[in-house]
């Protein structure tokens, strides 16, 4: 399945990206905002890592369950009710890099049904994994940018 060559492809870039860029922030502008409403690089990989997490539920669900019911989280109230000011950054970043890798290698032995496995939640109604993991990868690689440019402008 070429599509899904492609994906894994870009699954794993998008993942060591991250990865990189986050391990380069020094260790002085990892808690600077870029202004009072953004958040700071350490907020947005806090942010990825709780992401991540969330994803790999609703991946494992997918595989394990009949269309299981895969809700979105709020991530507005993430940042205080997890403490992101008091959170270890480099044990954010561990858990992004396992989660990751940890799902690429599950999806690196999916067989075509379970590329075509589904889930569903309130807004989308059904929807097939593929979306899923799409949706994971354009999040982080979105995080990205926004995790380089609060470095700059921070």
């Amino acid at each position: 399945m070429l599509m899904s060559a492609e994906l894994l492809k870009e699954y794993k870039e998008a993942t060591d990206n991250f990865i990189a860029a986050a391990k380069a922030i020094p260790a002085d502008k990892l808690h600077k905002s870029p202004s009072n409403d953004e958040w700071s690089p350490a907020n947005i990989i806090h942010h990825i890592a709780d992401s991540e997490a969330n994803f790999y539920i609703r991946y494992l669900k997918i595989l394990t369950e009949e269309i299981p019911q895969t809700d979105f989280f709020d991530e507005e109230v993430y940042p205080v009710k997890l403490k992101y000011d008091k959170r270890d950054v480099e044990k954010s970043l561990l858990l992004v890099q396992a989660l990751r890798e940890s799902f690429y290698n599950i999806m690196s032995n999916f067989t075509a049904e379970e590329w075509e496995r589904k889930g569903k939640n309130a807004n989308v109604g059904e929807y097939p994994i593929i979306a899923l993991i799409k949706k994971s990868r354009t999040h982080i690689k979105d995080h990205l940018n926004q995790l380089n440019e609060a470095v700059a402008n921070s």
